[in-house]
């Protein structure tokens, strides 16, 4: 069963982020809250991505996520989305017994050209961007 075919992908903000190669420079998780750096090699610019309020995040090759990536929209032009119906949401809403509410919580999702990230946080804080 493919458990996330009724997952829907929409960008975050439209053309907010540069075209072209990117890569995950650096992920660091810290008391303020979580920071994505990315790396966009054609600007020869760094963003970072702050989120706070983090209750899961992971990171996968983007070679390992070859059934979620096939239901993002093509082409893929934008770096960050975020999942509706996603099947982490209910896995950590599952797993938190009651402590997490969906409604409560916003699943983004950031796709470099090596890597796919999670994070899913408190639906009241949205992510900052910092240009470098």
């Amino acid at each position: 069963m493919d458990r996330t075919q009724y997952q829907s992908y929409e960008p975050w903000k439209l053309g907010i982020f540069p075209k072209g190669q990117c890569d995950l420079q650096s992920l660091v998780d810290e008391y303020s809250g979580l920071k994505i750096n990315l790396i966009f090699h054609d600007s020869n610019q760094t963003i970072t991505v702050k989120f706070e309020s983090t209750k899961v995040y992971r990171v996968i090759d983007e070679g390992y996520r070859l059934k979620q990536l096939q239901h993002l929209p093509l082409p893929m032009e934008e770096t960050m989305y975020v999942v509706s119906n996603s099947d982490m949401v209910e896995e950590l809403v599952d797993e938190a017994c009651g402590m997490v509410n969906r409604s409560n919580v916003v699943h983004y999702f950031i796709v470099t050209d090596n890597d796919c990230i999670d994070v899913i946080v408190a639906s009241d804080v949205a992510p900052q961007l910092e240009y470098q």
